[in-house]
């Protein structure tokens, strides 16, 4: 089945990975993903939709505070700049926006067609595999397209083995759960994921994979998880009946078709009657308004997901911990339609015998007799 990490972390690699962060914000060119303001955003808003004791189940497995492992993609990037892959979705053919994502079926798999290993949905299925209990997957529905989950990353081989542990998967968990929810990271096309557009806004000039990246987390205020507890709840009970493999699969296509809204939304015609982007695109106010909204919604589903499976991750540690110690665990993702079906068919045996049973003893009472019950009414009272 699958397995729950060791967890050796000490107070000497925490102060190597603070080091490191600094050394690599320093180092590091920008626009590696969102940059730490942006996940920090995001997992703000995960801390706040996580209440209670979950909060703090999450915070001891990452030995932080959720929004400080905001950090956590710069500082892997600067140290392991192999590790930079994961961001990004990466598939042979790449697809475009008239074919869609995945491979020439639509499928989002781990082959090399639909995801390459070392991207971005690999990773995830990957990481969140780390704390996956087996048993308690089998109670999701069989996923439509199998996701060929890699049993290893081979940008981790040159990684030491003291980094890999229970608390820095679920930290790159966190991370590429806040990645997938950047668009531009799904499509590398012609514009290698949107770093060879310049946008040029009230003076400033800088890539579109930049802009999304740094500046509009630093400019836009994301929305506070109070105003979306209700919506995240809602959320969550559609979200029950898939394993999290396959809400990756769904999380990413809904992504893919922002990065195309984003893309054609910056297209012009031109004289030849061919569409395309300019190489400098001077972004208008309206633009600017309307990537400001996708933002917003982008970092809003960002910090629910990021939430949601953090849940899901302590469910899966819960499974773990009881079957260590020998005991069963129920756990709400149950087949309900193969139990419904299982108690219709006892009811078609059982139900028939109880009403021909209480028929028989409500005539024989009738007639003077005493039915089941042998005492007497004098008796009993």
């Amino acid at each position: 089945g699958a397995r729950w990490p060791r967890a050796r972390q000490g107070a000497a690699m925490a102060g190597r990975r603070r080091a490191a962060l600094a050394l690599a914000l320093l180092q590091v060119a920008p626009a590696a993903g969102w940059s730490r303001v942006g996940h920090e955003k995001v997992n703000r808003i995960a801390e706040g939709l996580l209440k209670g004791k979950r909060r703090d189940q999450v915070r001891t497995l990452l030995h932080e505070d959720l929004f400080e492992a905001g950090g956590w993609e710069v500082a892997m990037a600067g140290t392991y700049p192999k590790t930079e892959v994961l961001h990004y979705h990466h598939q042979d053919p790449e697809w475009t926006c008239s074919t869609g994502l995945g491979d020439s079926s639509k499928h989002i798999q781990c082959d090399g067609h639909g995801a390459e290993q070392g991207s971005l949905f690999c990773g995830l299925a990957f990481f969140f595999d780390q704390f996956a209990h087996q048993q308690l997957l089998e109670n999701y529905p069989a996923p439509k397209e199998p996701v060929n989950t890699p049993k290893d990353l081979e940008v981790l081989r040159k990684v030491p083995e003291a980094e890999l542990t229970s608390t820095n998967y679920l930290r790159w968990l966190v991370i590429l759960l806040g990645d997938l929810h950047q668009p531009l990271h799904w499509l590398r096309g012609q514009h290698d994921y949107g770093k060879l557009i310049k946008v040029s806004y009230k003076g400033s000039r800088q890539t579109l994979l930049e802009f999304w990246e740094e500046y509009l987390p630093r400019q836009l205020t994301a929305p506070q998880a109070q105003w979306l507890e209700k919506e995240f709840n809602e959320h969550a009970m559609s979200w029950d009946y898939k394993s999290p493999p396959e809400l990756f699969r769904d999380w990413a296509r809904e992504a893919a078709e922002m990065a195309c809204e984003i893309y054609q939304g910056m297209e012009v015609n031109h004289a030849d009657g061919s569409r395309g982007i300019a190489s400098t695109y001077e972004l208008s106010e309206e633009m600017y308004g309307k990537w400001g909204k996708l933002w917003q919604t982008s970092v809003s589903r960002g910090g629910e997901r990021i939430a949601y499976i953090m849940q899901n991750v302590l469910e899966h540690r819960r499974h773990h911990i009881a079957n260590k110690e020998g005991r069963g665990h129920r756990h709400h993702h149950i087949k309900w339609k193969e139990n419904l079906a299982t108690n219709a068919a006892v009811a078609v045996l059982v139900v028939p015998g109880l009403l021909l049973a209480f028929r028989w003893h409500y005539r024989f009472a009738a007639a003077g007799g005493k039915g089941f019950f042998f005492a007497s009414k004098d008796a009993v009272l």
